[in-house]
């Protein structure tokens, strides 16, 4: 892809440390070994593999909201296909969690009318599309080494023929809480959509 994204700010005297990240896929494992800095929520966050939006949804337990910052045809002389460079932020009912920026090199036309029209965040694109992209982890990084620190990450999203991106997120301090809710004792929640198998109880 043409162009990549600037080295994130305020990093230029940070420690550089190499590291293969290597996924182990087999028919009993799939694994992506990640640095032991980041604690067991971070590391699901830095391999969510287009699936981010969904994800954080689903621990904030709130739809997302997608706030456009930036949305640029950019001139692109060593491709002929559509290029943009976008910024995002993301919320969850009022939680600024993160923000991204991106590079996208667009070769098909609905998800250009996705991106252009409709304003569409990544994570709806894909699912708009039902293919799964190609994921590569290319960095990650964090500020300082307290509890909760923001960190980052650097990763490319590709499906051939359709979208190729390079996308860096940078997620806000503390973005994970203590959970303090109430845990029901012996329960089952089941689905009572009507395109459900199980719409009653078992």
């Amino acid at each position: 892809m043409s162009g990549t994204l600037p080295e994130p700010s305020n990093t230029e005297n940070y420690q550089r440390i190499p590291f293969q990240f290597i996924e182990e896929l087999s028919s009993k494992n799939v694994f992506l070994k990640l640095p032991e800095d980041f604690s067991p929520f971070e590391r699901m966050i830095l391999q969510a593999n287009g699936n981010l939006q969904r994800i954080l949804s689903a621990y904030y337990n709130v739809p997302s909201q997608v706030e456009i910052l930036k949305n640029d045809v950019v001139q692109n002389t060593e491709s002929q296909h559509i290029q943009f460079e976008r910024k995002i932020a993301m919320h969850f009912e009022g939680k600024y969690a993160y923000e991204a920026e991106s590079i996208l090199l667009v070769k098909d036309s609905n998800v250009l009318e996705l991106i252009e029209k409709h304003k569409y965040g990544l994570g709806q694109i894909f699912g708009h599309t039902r293919r799964s992209p190609d994921f590569i982890l290319h960095a990650v990084g964090r500020h300082g080494n307290a509890p909760g620190a923001s960190f980052w990450r650097d990763y490319s999203l590709t499906i051939p023929d359709v979208l190729d991106c390079f996308i860096r997120e940078t997620f806000v301090e503390n973005l994970f809480e203590k959970y303090t809710g109430d845990v029901q004792d012996g329960a089952i929640w089941f689905n009572t959509s009507p395109t459900s198998p199980r719409s009653s109880p078992p």
